[in-house]
């Protein structure tokens, strides 16, 4: 599945967006995290919000706006036997891949760091919390061509995400309920996602897009 993942988007995408890009964010947040020790909520709620506008915005540079009608990339695809299958399969591992990336940026510096973990529940929901934006967004910005409107077509899930991010924090004791919640809500996602391009897959079919 990496492989088809890796074939269907390039070797370049995947490199920048599931290695370079997200090693120099680890580093980035272990070396603040080794300087200054504790990172303020405060702080840490604003390069939340900043990693889930780089997660919505990979898929400009992804699949793109695969789910517009005669969309150059669904429609050569459909030339081959096995090109549906393989989107498919591609757009699973892509989900997977967002969820191990969130957990990457939000724990690793942490734990290389241990001094300056905190509250492990909070790190955790702020992984789950991301996870959910990358995953959930998608949806929706694979209608996008425009960079400008990707962030603008994905403000709910942003906006949702950023909600539950600031009940964290203003409401530690909500911890448990917020983990449950955002647990339920991943898979949930992963099924979506696959469900609306199967469903989009097969009505490309028909023209019916």
């Amino acid at each position: 599945m990496l492989k088809s993942h890796k074939n269907m988007l390039g070797s370049r995408y995947f490199n920048i967006t599931t290695i370079y890009v997200p090693l120099a964010f680890i580093l980035i947040g272990t070396i603040v995290r080794f300087v200054f020790g504790k990172v303020d909520p405060n702080i840490l709620l604003s390069v939340q919000a900043w990693l889930m506008i780089y997660e919505i915005s990979t898929e400009y540079f992804g699949y793109g706006p695969i789910y517009r009608k005669n969309n150059f990339g669904m429609e050569y695809l459909k030339t081959s036997v096995s090109g549906m299958s393989f989107v498919k399969k591609s757009m699973l591992t892509d989900s997977f891949i967002r969820i191990v990336r969130s957990f990457a940026y939000t724990f690793l510096p942490a734990l290389f760091v241990p001094k300056s973990m905190g509250d492990p529940k909070v790190l955790l929901i702020y992984a789950l919390v991301l996870a959910n934006v990358s995953v959930w967004s998608v949806t929706s910005t694979r209608f996008v061509s425009m960079y400008g409107f990707l962030l603008l077509v994905a403000f709910p899930e942003l906006f949702i995400g950023m909600i539950l991010d600031a009940a964290c924090m203003l409401a530690p004791s909500a911890a448990v309920a917020l983990i449950i919640i955002t647990v339920l809500l991943l898979p949930a996602g992963i099924l979506f996602t696959q469900k609306f391009a199967d469903k989009k897959i097969k009505a490309s079919y028909s023209d019916l897009r």
